[in-house]
């Protein structure tokens, strides 16, 4: 009976702190900015208007009016499209650590030079490609121009740009994602497909397996559970990007790069409506939730033991 006290008593002293810390920066923030979504309020006073839903039937019809000054719908669809690539990071990277995992020749100088822009902070890394990608000075355009490439030095970072899909400055934001990503999920996968008994791949050899075979037949199956988590919390971040467009354009409100979050981060620290930001974020929330079960549904399969 003693043994149980003190084992109660050790659990709480470890959980307790932790768990406060969790309810203080998580639960509290988040439970308060559902509230402040049913009121007015500038964030500058205590004076909050209780409008009810006003503030979701807003953004429901700004959502739906194509001809909306804001066009929340055009910011979605920059995250989807930015989403593409972060999709297509995941595959260079799944490929890249299946290719370092045979180790060729430089393999670790690979694989430090693909992980190496996960040091570096966000603001950082946007700080640095729009300097090499200034279209007056930056080693890019300067670079291709000393080749006679010229007609290859583009504006990169140009909302004004028409490319296929989207303005050109999008295709950078998505390209320097990539280069940024790789890096992390090669990673992950490296780890994964180093944790495969050698077995597997040396009983498929035996069999008469090619390496592309091996791949589709034994590594994928063996590292699904790992491919699923990556794919899950890519989905909960499709919606979340912010920082790497508001650094790249200026810190200002952009019609044709914004993201959801910079129409949010508009609304709360420049336009003073508190209220309706915090609608906007529970929309996403909402959103994110529900893509996130259907996407642990959709990619759920039996687990291979080994």
């Amino acid at each position: 009976m003693m043994y149980k006290r003190e084992k109660r008593l050790l659990l709480t002293v470890f959980i307790v702190p932790g768990l406060l810390l969790y309810l203080i920066f998580n639960v509290y923030p988040s439970v308060s900015g559902i509230l402040i979504s049913f009121f007015r309020w500038t964030g500058m006073s205590g004076t909050m208007t209780y409008i009810g839903l006003d503030n979701y039937t807003r953004f429901f019809r700004e959502l739906t009016d194509a001809t909306d000054f804001y066009n929340v719908r055009l910011y979605l669809t920059h995250n989807l499209f930015l989403f593409a690539f972060a999709l297509l990071t995941v595959a260079v990277g799944l490929i890249a650590a299946a290719i370092i995992n045979q180790k060729p020749r430089g393999h670790r100088v690979f694989r430090v030079t693909f992980f190496f822009p996960n040091i570096l902070a966000l603001p950082a890394v946007a700080m640095l490609w729009s300097m090499v990608l200034n279209p007056s000075f930056g080693l890019l355009n300067n670079s291709l121009n000393a080749a006679g490439l010229s007609n290859l030095a583009l504006p990169w970072l140009s909302l004004q740009y028409e490319m296929p899909g989207a303005r050109l400055g999008l295709y950078t934001v998505g390209m320097i994602s990539m280069w940024g990503g790789i890096g992390w999920f090669m990673l992950l996968f490296l780890a994964a497909i180093q944790n495969i008994p050698k077995e597997y791949f040396e009983a498929a050899v035996v069999d008469g397996a090619g390496r592309m075979r091996i791949f589709w037949s034994v590594t994928l199956p063996l590292i699904w559970e790992t491919i699923r988590t990556v794919l899950v919390f890519q989905v909960i971040g499709a919606l979340s990007g912010f920082a790497l467009t508001y650094v790249l354009f200026d810190r200002t409100s952009q019609k044709h790069s914004d993201l959801i979050l910079n129409y949010y981060y508009w609304q709360a620290f420049d336009a003073r409506n508190w209220g309706y930001a915090a609608a906007i974020v529970v929309f996403i929330f909402v959103v994110t939730l529900i893509l996130t079960i259907l996407t642990y549904i959709f990619l759920r399969r039996e687990s291979v033991q080994y």
